[in-house]
């Protein structure tokens, strides 16, 4: 989660780390159930913690940073 924080707030869509985080896959697949994106666990879990709003919340870093800590001790994550 802190990573996260951390990418959401680089300046620009260019930076490779924004990119990578915000890219989803083209192309076909196998059958079958798709595997879930790294950032769609991390949604989850934020879901879980009850925090609605996360894209502005992660723009400011002392929320951010008490959201993180809040995370730690969670259990179910």
């Amino acid at each position: 989660m802190a990573w996260l924080g951390h990418v959401m707030r680089m300046e620009g869509k260019k930076r490779v780390p924004k990119r990578v985080l915000e890219w989803k896959t083209t192309g076909r697949r196998n059958t079958g159930r798709p595997g879930k994106r790294w950032i769609e666990d991390v949604e989850e879990d934020i879901q879980r913690m009850g925090i609605r709003g996360w894209r502005k919340l992660c723009k400011e870093r002392t929320e951010w940073k008490r959201i993180t800590e809040m995370a730690k001790p969670h259990s179910g994550l």
